[in-house]
């Protein structure tokens, strides 16, 4: 086949197409798995938000029963209105390490305003007096009602309840405070999702120092340093690789957003975040989502590789057929033609073209057979001409 001919340059063409048309296939098939990615990242962050909510309410609704309970104890009450703190550890502290193995792992009783300092920590009863000025702590004191939500103090986060205690007169006493450390939250959510999560809290409502020391007394690595502007309370797994966030968590989207895709050996991950606000709307943490979608990974690329190869197999059929019909109804009869010119030139006038069909190369066939007629008819004349001279 020569570079010139047509057929040479058709089949070129055709080549071309397919090449091309593979590629838009690959990029199309990549697009689609990049946006399934991020879909599974998408309902990862949203499922774990609300479940998030959920098991957030839950534990409100379980501290404000238990709240109720042991304000109606009047012995808890009345030692209480009295000042009495040792007789109101001795009432309480046996019930601590229920609440506490029910995830209830901070219990405080506040004087009433305008001191509002501890009166007594039940999870530690030698620390108390210090003052009170948190965003709860001054709501409680503005309705005199439960107040519920999440707060970040200096080195933890909890969602929390404060409510007032009353005396038999009716006057307030004081506030019962409980709290539960988001950190535990993580490891429900991972149970119930498979995901693993990480609890990122805004360096600038963390106190470093007292980091540092609540770092030493639970026996963990000051991780201070690790990140530029947050540090990781808590994560359901020992892989410090798994968190990779390098922007400010108060610009999260209130939805969560998906960070990217990832690979890990032979493993696939998606990486997500969403936002975590304190009761007075500030975004002092984020919960950090990463969905092992390996299995529907491998799947979405099994389906691309039998994608692309039916792709590719239909391409190279449709361009063999096109091809075989090019040489069947143009190609062979436009040969035909050539040898048939070829021919006359070289003085012979009999071979026909025979023409069994009426499109475009029929036509010039019929043509061509019309010419070679007046031409045979031109010639014999003339050589007639001569032999009668």
């Amino acid at each position: 086949m020569r570079f010139k001919s047509i057929q040479a340059k058709v089949l070129i063409a055709l080549v071309i197409c397919l090449v091309l048309g593979t590629g838009c296939v690959v990029e199309l098939m990549h697009y689609f798995t990049a946006e399934n990615s991020r879909a599974l990242g998408t309902e990862a962050a949203t499922g774990s938000q609300k479940l998030f909510t959920i098991l957030e309410a839950r534990e409100i609704s379980k501290m404000t029963a238990v709240s109720d309970a042991l304000i109606a104890n009047t012995g808890v009450r009345d030692a209480f209105a009295a000042r009495d703190r040792s007789r109101l550890l001795a009432l309480t502290a046996p019930l601590y390490p229920q609440l506490k193995s029910e995830g209830i792992t901070n219990w405080m009783f506040h004087t009433s305003e305008p001191d509002m300092s501890v009166f007594l920590r039940l999870h530690n009863p030698a620390k108390f007096g210090d003052h009170l000025n948190r965003f709860m702590d001054k709501e409680v004191v503005r309705t005199h009602a439960i107040v519920a939500g999440n707060e970040l103090a200096k080195a933890g986060f909890a969602v929390r309840i404060i409510r007032p205690v009353y005396d038999a007169k009716g006057a307030v006493t004081g506030y019962l405070e409980f709290g539960e450390e988001l950190g535990q939250f993580i490891h429900a959510l991972k149970s119930q999702t498979g995901n693993d999560y990480g609890l990122l809290l805004n360096k600038k409502f963390i106190d470093k120092q007292f980091w540092a020391d609540s770092s030493a007394t639970l026996k963990r690595r000051d991780n201070w340093d690790d990140n530029a502007g947050f540090v990781v309370a808590d994560r359901t797994t020992a892989n410090d690789n798994i968190i990779r966030f390098h922007g400010d968590l108060a610009t999260v989207p209130q939805l969560g957003t998906v960070l990217e895709q990832y690979r890990d050996a032979n493993s696939v991950f998606v990486r997500a975040i969403f936002p975590i606000r304190d009761a007075a709307g500030n975004t002092v943490g984020a919960m950090f989502v990463v969905r092992d979608i390996t299995a529907v990974y491998a799947e979405m690329r099994k389906t691309q590789n039998i994608l692309l190869a039916v792709t590719v197999a239909s391409l190279s059929i449709g361009i063999l057929l096109m091809l075989m019909l090019l040489n069947r109804f143009i190609f062979k009869r436009l040969q035909r033609i050539l040898t048939a010119a070829t021919r006359l030139v070289g003085g012979d006038f009999e071979t026909e073209i025979k023409t069994d069909s009426d499109d475009e190369v029929g036509q010039l066939e019929h043509l061509f057979e019309q010419f070679r007629n007046i031409f045979v008819t031109v010639m014999a004349e003339i050589s007639e001409t001569q032999v009668s001279k």
